[in-house]
């Protein structure tokens, strides 16, 4: 990956998402990010990761300590798109401040986990849902970074 990403021109970012499934609100895979942080959050030359923690099953934020200060930006997937239940909002405000023991506060982001239609059968859940869904996380974004 890294030598594909050698020459890029300086105004292209590229980013990684390790999902683990999305199809019609299920998933396919589980597990922590623990065995691959050292290598691939420690040096992939990429500009964000997007990583999945919706759930348990996405283990915890320890090894986002991998990541390089000044590095790249860590897109928390907090929010599900397999279901249209906004999360409580004081939990992915305490969760962001718990990724942020092992990662600058100013370099987290946030997103849902997902996609929301990774294949042309989409989630469970409606499209006003998707889109409420989407504004309450740019709602709660604002209020996180309002300092920033």
């Amino acid at each position: 990956m890294n030598g594909s990403l050698k020459y890029k021109p300086d105004d292209l970012y590229v980013t990684t998402h390790l999902c683990r499934g999305n199809y019609r609100s299920t998933w396919a895979f589980s597990g922590g990010y623990d065995l691959i942080a050292p290598t691939l959050l420690a040096h992939e030359n990429v500009d964000g990761f997007f990583l999945e923690y919706d759930d348990e099953r996405s283990g915890g934020f320890e090894p986002l300590k991998h990541i390089p200060k000044d590095g790249p930006r860590v897109v928390l997937g907090l929010l599900t798109s397999k279901d249209g239940a906004l999360e409580d909002r004081d939990t992915v405000i305490r969760r962001v401040e718990e990724a942020s023991q092992y990662v600058p506060h100013d370099q987290l982001r946030l997103s849902p986990q997902c996609g929301f239609a990774s294949t042309h059968h989409g989630n469970e859940l409606t499209e006003d849902e998707q889109w409420e869904k989407l504004r309450y996380i740019v709602g709660l974004a604002s209020d996180i970074w309002a300092n920033e």
